[in-house]
């Protein structure tokens, strides 16, 4: 009975597994309006821009927000070095969000936060209005080449009556509404841009066969379980996954695979404890041309 659950769910996953919702990546919120209001630090506004976006992207199912503590970690693994020094040329964020199998990066860019003054003739009685205003702009970028997929505007403002009886003054949780408010109306028409590249994003299957030297030993693909070895003919969108074989007694293989068309995938298994010959004869099969980290996959494209 086990088993046959077992079964099930590996079929299941094996069905839904790379159909599923985008993984969109949150960069900075970016300031670009530029010198310090009365009011509040612009800056320290667009900081906690991420935070509004996120609320806003959280319940849609279509997406999956990648966790931003994983991007800045990768953002350090990815750190480049000479020789054991480190050097001035940083990796991008794109090849972050690529190592995270993100499928868009979003930015947000906090165009202006400003504070005028409006005067109203009512009868011949004036009215002075403090008028504060929050335009924000939304970016959309494609992971895999940092192109441009959609852009959006949003702003937000409001009307403060002021008397000479009663001076209102705004603080960080009104410009904070506002900033929210300008957000929430720049997201529907980039997430009706990314619901549109869904349905006509390139799909493409191939099929993959993975074995080991010592069969049988899990299989897990983007973090599902998918089977175990050997397995043959497994149906997966062409592109960029990640590979985890695991087996008790044995050291666990993760490796970033790259696919663009069908092919079979040979994983040499190290146990936990190994004699010196026997390291030797593994790592001898784990020669490889398309990935130099040891122990590698080896990997044969079939025609």
């Amino acid at each position: 009975m086990k088993k046959m659950l077992l079964l099930v769910a590996i079929a299941l996953v094996s069905t839904s597994l790379f159909a599923g919702p985008l993984r969109v990546l949150l960069l900075d919120f970016e300031n670009a309006a530029g010198g310090t209001s009365s009011l509040t630090n612009p800056s320290q506004i667009a900081g906690k821009g991420v935070y509004l976006l996120s609320k806003q992207l959280l319940d849609n199912e279509n997406f999956v927000l990648v966790d931003r503590r994983e991007f800045i970690s990768q953002m350090e693994k990815l750190k480049l070095t000479d020789a054991g020094a480190a050097t001035p040329v940083q990796p991008t964020f794109i090849h972050a969000a690529q190592q995270l199998g993100a499928d868009v990066i979003l930015r947000g860019t906090l165009l202006s936060l400003s504070e005028g003054k409006e005067t109203v003739d009512q009868g011949g009685y004036r009215t002075d209005f403090t008028v504060l205003t929050s335009r924000v702009a939304l970016e959309a970028l494609d992971a895999k080449d940092g192109s441009v997929i959609a852009m959006s505007e949003g702003s937000s403002s409001r009307k403060i009556r002021q008397t000479a009886t009663q001076q209102t003054s705004l603080g960080e949780d009104e410009v904070l509404s506002l900033l929210d408010k300008a957000v929430a109306q720049a997201v529907p028409s980039v997430q009706q841009a990314l619901e549109s590249r869904m349905v006509t994003a390139d799909l493409s299957k191939i099929k993959i066969s993975i074995k080991t030297t010592d069969d049988p030993a899990m299989v897990e693909i983007d973090g599902s379980l998918v089977g175990s070895t050997p397995l043959e003919g497994f149906e997966i969108a062409a592109g960029d996954h990640v590979l985890r074989v695991s087996k008790a007694g044995y050291r666990d293989i993760t490796r970033r695979i790259v696919l663009e068309k069908d092919a079979s995938i040979e994983v040499p298994m190290m146990r936990v404890e190994l004699d010196a010959l026997e390291q030797k004869e593994v790592l001898k099969e784990a020669d490889v041309h398309i990935f130099s980290r040891e122990p590698d996959l080896i990997i044969h494209t079939i025609e």
